[in-house]
């Protein structure tokens, strides 16, 4: 992998993955357009392109998941792929106990190494950060409204 590049559809700062991401993600039909040889995700919402190299693109339909950086109001979405953690079943915890323990219970199943981020999650790394952002941001949410 070789870094960070820009999308070539959004201009915006992408990130490398490995090849296994997008061999695990793809459909029968976006594998056989060929899977590059150094990929990168682009996260930004707005934008179609999910993974592109050398000229090669693949948006949300070449994929087998929603991505969570496409859709990240659909709580419906994984935050977490490994451990099946939505933004809806992380607010209903909250909602229901005042805090969430998504972040918690997956550190410790990282720990013990059952997790797969590489093949799971389409940005082919760990969902760690992402579920911490949403927790905070629902958190926040669920104040608000009952405040």
């Amino acid at each position: 992998m070789n870094g960070d590049q820009v999308c070539p559809q959004c201009a915006q700062k992408a990130s490398a993955v490995h090849p296994i991401t997008l061999k695990a993600l793809l459909t029968a039909q976006g594998l056989r357009r060929g899977v590059p040889p150094n990929p990168y995700f682009c996260a930004t919402e707005s934008c179609p392109v999910v993974y592109f190299d050398r000229g090669v693109t693949f948006n949300q339909h070449d994929l087998i998941v929603l991505v969570h950086a496409k859709h990240p109001a659909d709580e419906r979405v994984p935050v977490c792929y490994c451990f099946d953690h939505t933004s809806g079943s992380i607010r209903e915890e909250i909602v229901r106990s005042g805090k969430s323990s998504a972040f918690h219970t997956i550190t410790s199943e990282v720990k013990a190494g059952r997790c797969a981020c590489e093949v799971r999650n389409p940005k082919g790394d760990c969902c760690l950060g992402d579920v911490l952002r949403t927790e905070r941001r629902l958190i926040n949410e669920v104040a608000l409204v009952a405040g």
